[in-house]
């Protein structure tokens, strides 16, 4: 059986609406993301520890040039140099290292392990031409560690395209124009159907749209995805779902929120990423409306981790009683230990992307 991988295109030349400009000016250029005002940095909505990156940049020659591996929000990560001879872990290129004309297309690959990356770069003189190639760098990285990737330039002139990410292990569970896969359970009008999926990303028009669930059932699982939510947004993941009863007290919901407007309105088991009226989270993340936000789910028996925008919510198990808030009326160690995976309508519109999947195998 070939490996499952699952493959997410962060740039394709046509928008950047898989990235986050958190200062300066990025635009799209002749298929390529530019820097256009500088310093500027641009991280991306995509969230992981261990992934294959691919993609090219030109007109690195001006200023420092950088990419973070693992960043955070808005800082930290581990650091590349993106030169004319290549990306570095310093910011003089090693001995021996070619070096490009600045108006020529360097291929990088990033390979992300546990503790350690690899880094390669190419040029392709002609399309069917092996190109000229460094030397592949070899560097450590804190272990377990995890985050975004942020590109940073001190000069207007970078260029980037065709950036894609790889996970070996996971993989799509939806395809990039239809529902494949998927059904709507109990939509309000079967005529009209309040889910779609529009070039990869899944909208749900809100109020009356019934939920979606997988057709297949799951049960101990890695579940990664983006979710966009508009001020007062109000959304959740279905994990290990009934398709009949309240799926929050059979199975498992993890909460999607604008936390922001329901501040002191609701309880802490209720704000983002928390086991929706049972587990609530150990630390408050921002988790913005009107932005993408990450979060993964680990479901491993009855254990239940969740990471939201990088960082670790809580890893707790069902069965501990002094992390469920309402133990004594629906206990999370009653639950179904199997079921479906679906995302709620709450009333109000969500979107989400980038859904993918690594089933665990027990024993």
């Amino acid at each position: 059986m070939v490996a499952a991988t699952a493959v997410m295109i962060l740039f394709a030349g046509e928008h950047l609406d898989n990235w986050i400009t958190l200062s300066g000016r990025w635009e799209v250029h002749d298929g390529a993301m530019t820097c256009v005002a500088a310093p500027s940095l641009i991280r991306s909505g995509y969230e992981s520890d261990e992934f294959i990156l691919r993609f090219q940049y030109r007109r690195a020659s001006k200023g420092e040039n950088r990419l973070a591996i693992h960043s955070k929000l808005t800082t930290g990560g581990t650091l590349l140099h993106l030169t004319s001879s290549g990306a570095f872990p310093v910011a003089s290129p090693l001995a021996g290292a070619p070096t490009y004309a600045d108006d020529t297309w360097i291929d990088a690959v990033v390979e992300v392990g546990k503790d350690r990356m690899r880094v390669t770069c190419k040029t392709t003189d002609e399309p069917d031409s092996p190109g000229k190639a460094a030397e592949p760098v070899v560097m450590p990285i804190p272990a377990d560690s995890r985050g975004f990737l942020r590109f940073e330039a001190t000069e207007p002139g970078l260029e980037i395209r065709n950036v894609r990410v790889e996970e070996p292990g996971f993989r799509n569970l939806l395809d990039s124009g239809t529902l494949a896969g998927w059904e709507i359970v109990r939509p309000g009008n079967p005529e009209s159907p309040g889910w779609s999926n529009e070039n990869g990303v899944v909208h749900c028009r809100g109020r009356g749209s019934g939920w979606l669930r997988t057709l297949q059932t799951y049960d101990n699982f890695v579940l990664r995805l983006e979710y966009h939510l508009p001020v007062s947004g109000n959304s959740g993941i279905y994990l290990r779902a009934p398709l009949e009863g309240r799926v929050s007290r059979i199975g498992l919901e993890v909460q999607l929120l604008d936390d922001a407007a329901f501040r002191g309105r609701f309880k802490p088991a209720q704000f983002a990423g928390s086991v929706y009226d049972a587990i609530a989270p150990e630390i408050q993340v921002p988790a913005p409306a009107n932005q993408w936000n990450a979060i993964e789910v680990l479901l491993d028996g009855r254990r239940v981790r969740t990471v939201l925008n990088g960082t670790r919510l809580y890893d707790a198990r069902l069965d501990d009683a002094s992390k469920d808030v309402n133990s004594h009326k629906r206990p999370l160690s009653t639950r179904h230990l199997t079921g479906f995976i679906g995302l709620q309508e709450h009333s109000t519109p969500v979107q989400f992307r980038h859904v993918r999947l690594n089933e665990l195998r027990r024993g």
